[in-house]
């Protein structure tokens, strides 16, 4: 017999990490179970959008539900909004789960101090919570939640590295003569972007043969691009998706990204490993249980540009060590990090959830 389950996701139409990450899920997800994706959010300035969102979730829970599936992110919007359709479910009665992608240290720190209590009214009476960092387990564990955690990760849309060839492109590492290194994100001084800068341009100081591009959108592109205006090796590819997304990860050779914002588990880094990329990043948020230093690259300090300068060197003066953890990278992205992958594992937790074990 068939499982019913419902679920609740931005709409997917929009950017943002929740709605990649269902974009590339929903699809490959299996057939045995009748799946229904609800989608709310994306209303722009229409101030009724949010009510209406929840009135049309109470007519989806007259239908016949075996498990609800909740898609928020701890900040303010999202935390509020999900949290009220999780009271709607529990006052019907209706076994849920729920996903906290992204996460906000500011707005934990808001939990903490007012709304520990309302938390555990509303999201705190899930059967199951999943995460991307046990930090944000022990938080929530210790708000007063007493069920079942699930450590998970991000997911890889396959389609990207459909015609990705790995030796191809280990052999113009060997023979290039220009090495390129990418950071590809939200465009945020938070992301560690003018710190690459700072760094790569101490190395262009002793070697010629190195390029940076940098792609993404954001409130910080416009003092980037007047920071670098005078870089003839650095690009601002401004935001890019599609061949243009694929091209890059392709062609680049180092994936830099020192973040110290509070991250969950970013997608662009998983991304870069299952094209074969050796990633240089911090161990924040997600990245800290995830992240295997030295094996998938290397973590550096936040805001400590003179170590990301000197990780970023060691790989440009050891191709070598570029191509050992490019190849364990992408063997490890294709293993554990693909949609088609991580689709079977969140099945099996939805259906362990409806037969509750």
């Amino acid at each position: 017999m068939k499982n019913n389950i419902l679920i609740v996701t931005p709409k997917l139409s929009t950017s943002g990490g929740v709605s990649s990450y269902w974009n590339a899920l929903l699809p490959k997800l299996v057939k045995s179970d009748k799946i229904t994706n609800y989608q709310i959010g994306g209303h722009g300035k229409n101030i009724f959008g949010p009510i209406m969102d929840q009135f049309n979730f109470r007519k989806e829970l007259k239908k016949d539900i075996d498990l609800i599936f909740l898609n928020p992110s701890l900040g303010s919007k999202s935390f509020f909004r999900d949290a009220f359709l999780a009271k709607q479910i529990i006052k019907r009665k209706l076994p849920f789960v729920v996903f906290f992608h992204g996460w906000s240290l500011d707005f934990e720190k808001k939990v903490d101090e007012k709304y520990k209590n309302f938390f555990m009214s509303t999201f705190g009476q899930a059967q199951i919570i999943f995460v991307l960092s046990n930090d944000f387990k022990n938080k929530i564990r210790e708000w007063g939640y007493k069920g079942k955690f699930i450590l998970e990760t991000t997911n890889v849309d396959a389609s990207l590295i459909a015609n990705f060839d790995l030796k191809k492109k280990f052999s113009n590492v060997e023979k290039s003569e220009k090495i390129k290194i990418l950071f590809l994100a939200r465009l945020l001084r938070e992301k560690g972007v003018f710190e690459t800068v700072e760094a790569f341009r101490n190395l262009a100081n002793k070697y010629t043969h190195i390029e940076l591009t940098i792609a993404g959108d954001g409130k910080d592109l416009a003092e980037l691009k007047e920071v670098v205006k005078d870089d003839e090796n650095i690009i601002v590819a401004g935001y890019v998706e599609g061949q243009d997304k694929i091209d890059l990860f392709r062609d680049s050779h180092i994936y830099c990204f020192p973040t110290f914002y509070g991250e969950g588990l970013p997608t662009s880094i998983l991304e870069a490993m299952a094209f074969g990329m050796p990633v240089i990043t911090t161990n924040m948020g997600g990245l800290k249980e995830f992240f295997q230093d030295e094996k998938m690259g290397y973590f550096v300090g936040p805001k400590n540009v003179t170590e990301l300068e000197k990780k970023l060197e060691l790989l440009l003066l050891h191709k070598d060590k570029m191509i050992e953890v490019g190849t364990y990278n992408y063997a490890y992205a294709n293993e554990k990090l693909l949609n088609t992958v991580v689709a079977k594992r969140i099945h099996s937790y939805m259906v362990n959830a409806i037969e509750g074990k």
